[in-house]
């Protein structure tokens, strides 16, 4: 027998009842809000099913996960303890909790809990991936390697761990293995400016100036993202005495990061060594403003502000300089030049004095014992950097599908397409639009919003709030989810006397969907159809909720099914399964179609359809449908970027290269990118 509940849910003050659910369905729900990356709501629901069934084990691993996406990692390594202790064989739980030690700091208990999920899930790549940063956190690096190895067995296409592993050898300290490494990735993949960078560095560091700037050279001709790499290919340019181009270095640098001391410095001595005196200390009060540590910065401004007769702001520089090197002995010397320019003779006196008597002291001191302080040129030495560390950061968002997402391969790889596959690993479709109450602005994209259809039923007011049509949606905050609760059950109480009222089905459709019960908001919008079967939206609707349930159930199938055994059991309820998907994308086509139907200049639906239809593989419908859509707006920069990308897939490089551009242009900014990235 089946128990209810009435699902509360807590603010400052109050809680709010909105009906009596099962709790698998509360912890479905919940899982689909997690899915969406709905945290905040995510936890509203797991924290009922705990609640009335504190003895299940899945709501405290599901709620872990959601906190350590909200950064609350001691609260996620909590649950997830919690969650180990009710059942001791979920591999998740043990992987969310290494996660949380992880990035906490306990590198050790990480590995731990990595080791522990990996013996239950032996062909989990993240685990891998996150076992070896941590082996190297801990400097570890035999271990890390072997994971490494171990990785590149499971996984030989993934030229990066080229990459990793030139990483673990710069800290083995084996620079010659380490360039080995990134020269074989460099050749593997000769458009990844990542590798290119990494070699610049190692041949600065061993002072060949002229392999480090072609190897910066090409690392920027690739349209590398790293300010490092202008930044040190400036200090090159110095050296090589090219002073215009290594200023226009340092200004891209800056331009890219406006918070890099390293950048603001590097420019700064340039250009006090060019007699740009005042441009100069611009640069080394950023730098100061920036990072007040950077005693050599204090120095060189120091020295500049005595050029420029700022005796008093020098004093005051030469003293922070003293403080922390108190036998430095030109900021003595700096103290008493700038007395001198403000005629006090007798303080100029006092600290050539006390410069001489510290010289006169450091005469029988070992070397080593003497405050010395370097003020030269500063390479960025953050490159090259593991890529597992950033990797490991983007925690799994659902974590039991096991999805390895440090794989290169894209969805769009074919073996008939390998070079195309090279150049679109990390690009995706834009996501399908949606209607609701959220969106996040971006005033770059020039896609037309504004829908009359949209408008004019907002015209009506009859829901909660402004419908809105977006593909960019935002999470729930706690007062926004209370608030959508509560609008459940007034609508709830209104339709007591009015069931044939469809504009409050589709009212309380839209507040289902916004708390990720898109069963209810499914069931809500058959009953909006079912009074009134010429309403567009509700049918544009209940097509995009569909399509999310769908994309959730397909994400639950765990990368452990696929490896297993099957026998005609699972056979049968693969089949069944498949089957089940495709009546849904069915379903889904066929409301699509009706809007089509009664909205023949809705561009949304041709786009929504067009970005099903790719995944279906039927790419030439999809670029009629996504024609369609800029037929209705010419203007559609998703709409553009997409059918580039569907165009560069299928053969068609020139009309892909142009849609690209033209979704560039309407603000895109990712296309321009990608076409660099295609055209080497």
């Amino acid at each position: 027998m089946k128990k209810y509940l009435v699902l509360f849910v807590f603010s400052a003050i109050q809680f709010i009842a909105f009906g009596q659910w099962n709790t698998e369905r509360i912890l479905t729900i919940g899982r689909n809000a997690l899915y969406f990356e709905d945290y905040v709501l995510s936890i509203q629901y797991f924290n009922q099913v705990i609640k009335i069934k504190p003895y299940l084990a899945e709501p405290y691993m599901y709620r872990a996960m959601a906190k350590v996406q909200l950064g609350d990692d001691k609260g996620a390594e909590l649950d997830a303890t919690e969650a180990i202790e009710r059942n001791p064989f979920l591999p998740e739980a043990y992987y969310i909790r290494g996660f949380a030690h992880r990035r906490a700091g306990n590198y050790s208990d990480a590995v731990k809990d990595f080791s522990t999920a990996y013996d239950f899930s032996p062909n989990s790549l993240n685990l891998l991936l996150n076992r070896m940063d941590a082996f190297i956190r801990l400097e570890k690096y035999e271990d890390a390697m072997a994971d490494l190895t171990t990785y590149n067995r499971q996984s030989a296409k993934n030229k990066q761990l080229l990459y990793e592993k030139g990483v673990i050898y710069l800290f083995m300290k084996d620079t010659v293995s380490a360039e080995k490494a990134f020269t074989d990735y460099a050749k593997t993949d000769s458009t990844n400016a990542q590798a290119w960078s990494a070699l610049a560095l190692l041949k600065l560091q061993k002072n060949n100036i002229e392999g480090a700037y072609t190897n910066y050279s090409q690392a920027i001709k690739l349209k590398s993202t790293n300010p490092g790499d202008y930044i040190n290919r400036g200090i090159v340019n110095v050296q090589r005495k090219n002073y215009r181009e290594a200023l226009k270095d340092y200004d891209k640098a800056i331009s890219m990061d406006k918070s890099s001391p390293l950048a603001f410095y590097n420019r700064g001595l340039l250009r006090a060594n060019l007699g740009d005196n005042n441009n100069a200390l611009a640069d080394l009060e950023k730098v100061v403003s920036l990072d007040t540590t950077q005693i050599e910065a204090f120095y060189r401004k120091a020295m500049l502000q005595n050029s420029l007769k700022m005796y008093k702001k020098s004093i005051a520089d030469f003293e922070k300089i003293r403080a922390k090197y108190p036998n430095f002995l030109p900021a003595y010397w700096g103290i008493a030049e700038a007395y001198n320019g403000l005629k006090n003779k007798k303080e100029a006196f006092r600290y050539q004095q006390m410069a001489y008597n510290i010289e006169k002291n450091n005469e029988n001191k070992p070397k080593k014992q003497k405050d010395e302080l370097v003020a030269d040129n500063k390479i960025d030495k953050n490159a090259p950097k593991s890529s597992t560390n950033k990797k490991t950061e983007l925690f799994n968002r659902f974590v039991t599908q096991n999805i390895d997402d440090s794989q290169t391969e894209t969805k769009y790889g074919d073996s008939k397409r390998g070079t195309i596959q090279d150049k679109y690993t990390d690009v995706i479709n834009e996501k399908n639009f949606v209607l609701t109450y959220y969106a996040k602005n971006d005033e770059i994209r020039r896609t037309n919003l504004y829908q009359p259809i949209v408008e004019d039923y907002n015209k009506l007011k009859k829901l909660s709030t402004i419908l809105k049509i977006t593909n960019n949606e935002i999470a729930l905050t706690s007062e926004l989810i209370n608030r959508h609760f509560e609008a459940i059950n007034n609508i709830t109480n209104k339709l007591s006397g009015y069931e044939n009222d469809a504009d409050l089905y589709f009212n309380r459709s839209l507040e289902f969907a916004m708390v990720q019960d898109f069963n209810s908001s499914i069931e809500d919008l058959n009953r909006t159809l079912a009074i009134r079967p010429d309403f567009s939206l509700a049918y544009f609707s209940r097509a995009t909720i569909r399509y999310k349930l769908v994309e959730y159930n397909k994400s639950t199938v765990t990368e452990t099914d696929s490896y297993k055994f099957e026998n005609s059991t699972d056979r049968s309820n693969r089949i069944l399964s498949e089957n089940k998907y495709k009546f849904e994308v069915e379903m889904i086509m066929r409301d699509l179609d009706k809007v089509i139907e009664q909205q023949p200049t809705f561009a949304f639906a041709y786009y929504n359809k067009a970005n099903i239809l790719c995944v279906q593989k039927d790419y030439k419908t999809a670029i009629t449908n996504y024609t369609k859509a800029i037929e209705c707006d010419n203007d559609f920069a998703e709409a553009y970027f997409n059918r580039g990308l569907t165009y560069l897939f299928t053969g068609q490089d020139k009309q892909g290269i142009s849609d690209l551009s033209k979704a560039g242009e309407l603000g895109i900014y990712q296309a321009y990118n990608l076409i660099q990235r295609f055209n080497k």
